[in-house]
């Protein structure tokens, strides 16, 4: 055990541990020219050393070790302990073993890996990387927030958390369980739960992992566990990890250390700068702080300042903007980047500013980026320190006594007859038009009401680009016959009746008559318009029998089916046009994204992935014609192939015959994919399916089911064929 007798000789001598060796460490939220004690208390912080040495700074913890040998490949966790700089450039982990000479420190690292991975959890397992799940994956990496702190891909831009080596440390399920829950593993907060779902994690999983091979895993062997735990509790590892038992006073205070003595044997690849604002630091740290720089100390530790800007600090860089995104362009700008947090404390609510930075809780469902959750021990101290910090002079404010008089006149306020704030914000979830602006029944378990009242008398004070009006111009009202003009009654009113929540009688305007659209006796209608799922190259067909269909003339495939009326028009007739055609049912059955034909090498190989609205490679819409009761033939090319599409309702319905005709045989290895749905299976009848909500599918030749992901496919081979007919029949209640 000649290395341990080293490491055992090495531990009572302070050696200089902040050396610049390897890559630094990197520190997202602090730049150059920044206050050197600000930077020197975050990289305190960051670097643990509170883990080791008393100095008041809050730790940002170590990776928990439990679950360690089922997260984290053995060969990288290796490779790792003996060089964790060279292994993943960047890391705030300090090399332990960089004093040993080669050979020992092998042996060492060799010996920690074997004691982690022989704590509890499963062993760890590879799986096969999904090519449809890293196109999804990509598509919700560079959309939900992990942009904001990581490169994009193609990118290396500064002041990025490296995501070096995750193909040699995760398996695809690993990195899923980590990614569906961060804060277990790492619970300082530094990488926040954004909420994913499952399914999203995985996603999200399998295109991080997208270049990664499967590799065996070495055996485990025991006797090198043994040695490793010696070595754990040695070399001060149970400090910062758990499991292991933290020796209390293990090394001198901060204030304690001389300049350039530190950590034994700890380097943390650090070059001079960084060294000079750890001193700058380590000096007043008996210097208590001033609330301003605790927030701000906390803002940048937790990584906030990636979203949002506050006192001219965060915000999205230049580089990182394409990456915020909305699904409402009609809001602008507020409806893409996070809120500045400038105020927030005379804003928000402690209780629900302590549920959004807990929870994630948020109101703009409109916003791409995700507020993600940071776990209560991170951020109880945040919403004291917002409050203590913002405040705003006393609103002018005068309640009305009687809430019966109060609640009628707020509810006329808000409705389209007065001011028309339900033009813009959602009610219940509902919306008068297409903006759907913050909820408003929400509205006063989350605000101050003071901040209501101010910021009602003049938004462009608080926000200058916002698209609020002012409705009290100069202090007098715009709707003078309401409480006789009075602001301050007018304004209260409004409170009084948004704080009846979701019990609130719906404002006028909410519900705007709807405006129906279908087939007359005998023919077909059609519309060309947006469709769930389809986007703007949906076409739409309802017939007199009572079912109906969208189509996508991107993708050349079946968009839904359903029963009833055809269709809800408000969406696309009303405002600016950019809503959906409103299916008039709720059996309404989708089908999957993507195109309808593919050729596949085998039946293993996945189904081509697409966004929505993504033109599908190889085939080009080429119209319809429409028979004396306007029912539509599709005319599309798919790779040399002139198909026709039609769709003919029947007597006995609600039921279609869809008749497809190729211009020629199909090729080898063709397949058509009728549907792809977690519900799917087969029927009792020889070659029926049976999918959600009574819908029946029979093509009239054998189709076969295969799994895909949590769906089920449904594929008919086409090879030799030149035609196929499919009946989709909606079950007789």
């Amino acid at each position: 055990m000649a290395f341990s007798r080293a490491i055992l000789f090495a531990l009572p001598v302070l050696v200089t541990a902040l050396v610049n060796a390897g890559e630094p460490p990197v520190i997202q939220g602090v730049h150059e020219g920044d206050d050197a004690v600000l930077v020197g208390r975050v990289l305190l912080s960051e670097l643990n050393c509170t883990a080791c040495h008393a100095g008041g700074i809050p730790s940002k913890g170590a990776p928990e070790l439990g679950q360690a040998k089922s997260r984290i490949h053995p060969a990288y966790l290796e490779a790792f302990i003996a060089d964790p700089h060279g292994t993943k450039p960047g890391t705030t982990m300090p090399n332990l073993l960089g004093h040993l000479p080669m050979e020992e420190r092998a042996a060492a690292a060799r010996a920690l890996s074997h004691f982690i991975r022989s704590l509890d959890g499963p062993d760890f397992e590879t799986a096969t990387i999904q090519p449809e799940a890293v196109a999804r994956g990509r598509n919700l990496y560079h959309k939900v927030g992990c942009a904001a702190c990581h490169d994009p891909e193609g990118k290396s831009l500064p002041d990025s958390s490296p995501l070096i080596g995750m193909a040699d440390k995760y398996s695809p399920t690993s990195l899923t369980a980590f990614l569906e829950n961060p804060l277990a593993v790492r619970r300082g907060g530094r990488m926040p739960d954004l909420r994913l779902t499952h399914w999203e994690a995985a996603d999200l999983a399998h295109y991080l992992l997208r270049d990664q091979k499967p590799k065996a895993n070495p055996p485990h062997d025991p006797a090198q566990a043994g040695k490793g735990r010696i070595l754990f509790n040695q070399l001060g590892c149970a400090q910062c990890h758990q499991p292991g038992e933290p020796k209390t006073g293990f090394a001198m205070p901060l204030t304690a250390l001389a300049p350039a003595k530190s950590c034994p044997t700890a380097d943390f690849a650090l070059s001079p700068l960084p060294r000079s604002q750890l001193t700058a630091a380590r000096k007043v740290l008996d210097v208590p702080v001033d609330p301003a720089t605790d927030l701000q100390l906390s803002l940048i530790r937790l990584n906030c300042v990636a979203c949002h800007e506050r006192d001219g600090r965060g915000g999205p860089a230049a580089a990182r903007d394409p990456f915020f995104t909305t699904s409402n362009l009609n809001l602008g700008e507020q409806a893409r980047i996070p809120p500045a947090l400038d105020g927030v404390g005379a804003k928000l609510l402690p209780q629900w500013l302590l549920k959004v930075l807990v929870s994630g809780a948020s109101v703009r469902p409109y916003m791409d980026t995700r507020m993600p959750k940071f776990g209560p021990g991170n951020v109880e101290e945040l919403p004291p320190l917002f409050g203590q910090l913002d405040s705003l002079p006393p609103a002018p404010m005068r309640r009305i006594q009687d809430e019966k008089v109060a609640r009628e006149a707020g509810g006329d306020l808000v409705g389209d007859k007065k001011l028309g704030c339900v033009a813009c914000h959602t009610f219940n979830g509902e919306s008068a038009t297409t903006l759907a602006a913050v909820e408003m029944t929400t509205l006063t378990e989350r605000l101050q009401e003071n901040w209501f009242h101010l910021y009602l008398r003049n938004p462009q004070q608080f926000h200058p680009t916002t698209i609020m009006p002012s409705f009290w111009p100069g202090g007098k009202a715009v709707r003078p016959e309401v409480l006789d003009g009075d602001p301050a009654h007018q304004i209260d009113a409004i409170w009084q009746f948004l704080s009846r929540g979701r019990e609130a009688r719906t404002p006028s305007g909410i519900r705007r008559e709807p405006i129906e659209y279908g087939p007359g006796s005998g023919e077909a209608v059609m519309l060309r318009r947006q469709y769930q799922g389809i986007g703007k190259r949906g076409i739409g067909v309802g017939y007199p029998s009572g079912i109906n269909l969208s189509f996508d003339a991107a993708q050349m495939r079946l968009g839904s089916l359903w029963k009833g009326d055809f269709g809800e028009m408000s969406g696309v007739w009303r405002g600016q046009g950019s809503g959906n055609v409103g299916e008039r049912s709720r059996d309404v059955v989708r089908f999957p994204v993507g195109p309808a034909f593919a050729q596949l090498e085998s039946l293993e190989t996945p189904w081509p992935v697409l966004e929505q609205a993504q033109k599908a490679p190889g085939f080009q819409f080429q119209g319809y014609t429409l028979d004396n009761r306007q029912r539509p033939t599709f005319l599309y090319r798919f790779d040399g192939l002139e198909i026709s599409d039609q769709w003919v309702d029947q007597p006995d319905g609600p039921s279609l015959v869809r008749t497809l005709q190729l211009s020629q045989a199909s090729p080898e290895q063709l397949y058509f994919r009728l549907a792809a749905d977690p519900e799917l299976k087969a029927g009792v009848a020889a070659n029926t399916f049976l999918l959600p909500r009574g819908l029946i599918l029979k093509p009239h030749f054998a189709g076969m089911l295969r799994p895909a992901g949590e769906n089920t496919e449904l594929l008919v081979p086409l090879e030799g064929r030149s035609s196929l007919v499919i009946e989709y029949t909606f079950h007789h209640e």
